[in-house]
C-alpha cells in the first residue's frame, strides 16, 4: 500500500530539522511542504491527509479526522527497564523465559514498548525482529528506535538492535524455516477496552485490527523453537480458542499465554 500525507516541520524549526524533514520525506516517498507558520488543523483541512511534523526529538503524525499525534516515545519501557536491570524481574522477559542470546519476533510490534524489553533481555549476542502491519506505525517507531536518545543508554542501545519490519504477521511467518526463531510473541490489540496509557489512544487510529487465526498460530508454533507467547485482556477468549496455557497474575488486567512447542505434537 502506497503511504499517504505530507511532511513538514515543527513551527519553530531550524537548518537541521528542515534536513531532518527532507530526508523523511525523500525515505518515505512523500512530498515536503515547507511549514510557512501555518497550523496544523490548516494544514489537515488543505491537503485532507495525515500530516508528518518533523522536530529535532521527534516525528507526530497527525491523521486527518483525529485530534491527537501519534508519535513515538519509550513510555513505560524506561521504567521496567530499569526495574528490570535492578531487580531480574519484568512480566514479558519472566513469561517468555527470554535469556541472553535468543532470537525473539515480535509479531505485533505496536509502540514497541515490549520489544525494547526483549531486546534488553537477549543482550547483543541475540535477535529481535518487531513486525507491523500498520505503515504508518511501523515507519514511525522504525525512525524512533534508530533515533531517539533517552536518558538510560542501556535502553538506547536495545533500541537500536530491533528491526523493524512492515508486514502482516502471518505474511512473515509462512516464508519462515521450521524451528528458525526461539519465541514468537503476540500482543493483538484486546478485544475489551481497558483504560488506555499516554500515546495508546492515538495508537487506535492507525492499528491493524485483524484478529489472530489458527492459521497464524499453527505457523507461529511451527517457527518457534522454543515457545509462543500471548499477551491478552484476563477475559479474554482467544486464550482456550488458540490452546494456550495462561499464566495467572493475580489482579492483573492482562495475562500471559503459552504453547510450549517442545511438546507440540505434530
Amino acid at each position: 500500500m502506497t503511504l499517504k500525507g505530507i511532511v513538514t516541520t515543527s513551527g519553530r524549526t531550524s537548518h537541521k530539522v528542515m534536513v531532518k524533514a527532507e530526508r523523511i520525506a525523500n525515505e518515505w516517498g512523500l512530498p515536503f511542504e515547507r511549514r510557512h507558520k501555518r497550523s496544523i488543523n490548516l494544514l489537515k483541512t488543505t491537503f485532507n491527509t495525515t500530516i508528518y511534523v518533523v522536530s529535532n526529538e521527534r516525528i507526530e503524525a497527525y491523521h486527518p479526522h483525529a485530534d491527537d499525534p501519534l508519535f513515538f516515545h519509550p513510555n513505560n519501557a524506561m521504567f521496567r527497564a530499569k526495574h528490570w536491570m535492578k531487580h531480574g524481574s519484568d512480566p514479558l522477559i519472566d513469561a517468555c523465559h527470554l535469556q541472553k542470546g535468543d532470537h525473539v519476533v515480535d509479531a505485533t510490534l505496536g509502540l514497541g514498548a515490549d520489544a525494547q524489553l526483549a531486546s534488553m533481555a537477549v543482550g547483543a549476542s541475540g535477535k529481535v525482529i518487531a513486525l507491523e502491519a500498520s505503515q504508518v506505525i511501523s515507519l514511525i517507531v522504525k525512525e524512533g528506535f534508530s533515533s531517539y536518545m533517552s536518558s538510560f543508554m542501556p535502553l538506547n542501545d536495545a533500541m537500536r538492535r530491533i528491526t523493524v519490519l512492515h508486514c502482516s504477521h502471518l505474511e512473515w511467518l509462512l516464508k519462515q524455516p521450521d524451528d528458525s526463531v526461539d519465541v514468537v510473541y503476540f500482543d493483538p490489540m484486546f478485544e475489551y477496552k481497558v483504560n488506555d496509557a499516554a500515546g495508546i489512544s492515538p495508537l487506535r487510529t492507525y492499528a491493524n485490527y485483524d484478529s489472530l487465526t489458527h492459521t497464524v498460530i499453527r505457523e507461529a508454533v511451527r517457527v518457534a523453537r522454543k515457545r509462543v507467547i500471548l499477551k491478552d485482556h484476563f477475559r479474554s477468549e482467544r486464550f482456550e480458542a488458540f490452546g494456550f496455557n495462561v499464566q495467572k497474575r493475580p489482579s492483573a488486567t492482562y495475562q500471559f499465554g503459552s504453547i510450549e512447542c517442545q511438546k507440540r505434537v505434530e
